[in-house]
């Protein structure tokens, strides 16, 4: 699956001299430890620590890719590349390790339930300062006992292959009964996991206590003093919310790491997840390069660890016993907007009231930092403030503390700083029709002609299909596949007007699933063929909306399983208004 993740809406310009002192703090859990670098690992589907080579983690790729593991770093870069002799590169999802100084690639994914032919290979870990190549020495067929199901959870304990599977009804763990080599296998049924489903990626601690299952938002930690795992799975999870797109999960002692498919790296404290702490988000820009080190007074640069926190990273602290202190930085963002601001903030029993503003002017409520136990990276949104395109100036103020405190102190680590005008959230639309050619449009649209919204046209198979009222979800998205259909390549459309009180320039901020075009009162001002996930905001058009009534058509194609659509303008003054058909 391809990944694409949230840029960034703002650039910095980073005070050199701060930023280099803050290097030596390491990388606090909700943001990337690494990324690999090698420019074959594409998509990141399976990782273990080695257990014979200190600092060497293995990972693969999924299907579509060469036969070769790699070993890295724990920030991604690259050892070496392994070639696999005796194993296709059909879809292996997984990669396990056992205490025989052996690696298991997972030929499991079935994502059809329709492979007949999954497997699971075995080589002896090559040494990866020495070698690039290694021999399959075994591989294990198998069947599932009754229907065939997609996994991508694979790990080893006591010899043995484990799979779970990733079904939304629930994880199911399976196991091999025997070990026979070039002989297929029914698997045998262990057991079904309580909360866990949808199953990206799974691994077990060394001494078989802990097990680690992780979907794309969310991971689960069971964990018992026997380390049976038919009882472990069935007993309360501790479970963190999070936001890696998680595929692959693995111990290293009792602390994570975790990779996606669009190659970051993640490591994550055991305390963290046994606390269950939330995560917040990993899109944040650092409040230490933002810092104007000459205007700002009564701050430090901290690590967590002198802070008390057993965890990487660090914060700008505001002075502990007097409040006024403020940290002076300045963001920089690409349109005129309103924007949605959000520090990242640390808690405890000596920290005080946090006050924000910008362009000097007061953004939300002071937030009370007081909490009875430390805890870093909490996220704390402050409100929605015009912002002008480039440099805006932010100010968080030490102000005072509440009853509980013993201090007035302020930790921030990092801001988030996002779009946000509202999304439309009603269309007209229309289809399903055939996908002949993604240069041609079904329509006749043109600068001349509105639309007609109650004219009938034919769809998919000669079916008449004519324009229908469709709302988003509660996010802004647009399901197409709700409202047109569950046909696969096929164009969809859908419209919606904008009233503009008069001329203006603004920006159309736009996400599809996938190939778009956009029409702006009928003149084309987008068109992009692209494969990707659907997220709010990939394509920024530059326009001009007239006076009065604008009518904005979109057309969208469906290749793959969702088919999606988000949009909206930049707004600041809040004056645009949105309808499904033009009003009088």
């Amino acid at each position: 699956m391809k990944l694409l993740l949230y840029p960034l809406i703002f650039s910095l310009a980073i005070t050199t001299t701060i930023a280099e002192e803050f290097t030596t703090f390491g990388t606090p859990p909700w943001q990337p430890t690494g990324k690999y670098t090698h420019p074959d690992i594409r998509e990141s589907s399976g990782i273990v620590a080695s257990r014979q080579f200190e600092g060497v983690y293995w990972t693969l790729n999924d299907s579509g890719n060469p036969s070769v593991i790699y070993a890295t770093k724990r920030n991604g870069e690259l050892i070496q590349e392994i070639k696999i002799h005796g194993s296709r590169n059909f879809d292996w999802e997984a990669l396990g390790i056992d205490n025989k100084g052996q690696l298991w690639i997972g030929d499991i994914g079935n994502n059809s339930r329709m492979r007949f032919d999954l497997n699971v290979a075995v080589v002896k870990e090559p040494n990866p300062y020495t070698e690039t190549e290694a021999e399959v020495i075994a591989k294990y067929p198998y069947r599932y006992p009754d229907e065939n199901v997609d996994a991508e959870g694979l790990f080893i304990a006591d010899g043995v292959p484990y799979i779970v599977s990733k079904e939304q009804a629930g994880a199911v763990l399976y196991r091999f009964p025997t070990l026979k080599a070039g002989t297929k296998q029914v698997l045998q049924r262990v057991g079904e996991f309580s909360e866990a489903k949808l199953v990206t990626g799974a691994g077990i601690s060394t001494d078989g206590k802990r097990l680690a299952v992780c979907t794309y938002n969310s991971l689960w930690v069971y964990h018992s003093t026997d380390g049976n795992l038919a009882r472990m799975i069935q007993r309360k999870p501790w479970i963190l919310r999070h936001n890696f797109l998680g595929e692959a999960i693995c111990f290293e002692g009792y602390n994570l790491y975790l990779t996606n498919e669009a190659r970051d790296i993640y490591a994550l404290p055991q305390f963290w997840y046994e606390k269950q702490w939330k995560l917040p988000p990993k899109q944040t820009q650092s409040a230490v390069s933002l810092l104007v080190k000459q205007k700002s007074n009564g701050y430090k640069l901290e690590n967590y660890r002198d802070a008390g926190i057993n965890i990487e990273g660090g914060h700008v602290a505001l002075n502990a016993k007097t409040s006024g202190a403020a940290a002076h930085q300045r963001i920089e963002v690409p349109y005129k907007n309103l924007y949605q601001i959000s520090a990242i903030l640390t808690r405890g029993p000596e920290y005080g009231h946090a006050e924000l503003t910008i362009n000097g002017k007061k953004v939300g409520q002071p937030y009370d930092c007081y909490h009875p136990e430390l805890i870093a990276g909490t996220l704390v949104t402050f409100g929605k403030v015009p912002l002008h395109q480039g440099k805006n100036q932010i100010i968080l103020r030490s102000v005072g503390k509440s009853t509980q405190a013993i201090g007035d102190k302020v930790g921030i680590d990092s801001y988030q700083v996002l779009q946000a005008s509202p999304f439309v959230r009603r269309y007209m639309v229309l289809g399903p029709f055939p996908k002949t050619d993604a240069n041609t449009t079904v329509l006749s649209v043109s600068p001349e002609k509105s639309l007609n919204l109650n004219e009938t046209y034919k769809g998919v198979e000669n079916k008449d299909t004519r324009w229908r009222e469709a709302e988003t979800n509660t996010n802004g998205m647009l399901n197409l596949r709700a409202n047109i259909g569950m046909n696969m390549g096929v164009v969809g459309y859908a419209v919606t007007y904008v009233y503009a009180p008069k001329a203006m320039d603004t920006v159309l901020l736009l996400g599809s699933d996938e190939t778009v075009a956009v029409w702006l009162n009928g003149t084309e001002i987008h068109r992009k063929r692209v494969y990707r996930r659907i997220t709010p905001d990939a394509d920024t058009i530059p326009c001009q909306l007239k006076a009065g009534w604008n009518e904005v058509l979109c057309s969208i194609e469906q290749n793959s399983w969702t088919w999606a659509l988000y949009l909206r303008f930049t707004d600041a003054a809040g004056v645009l208004k949105y309808s499904p058909q033009p009003k009088k």
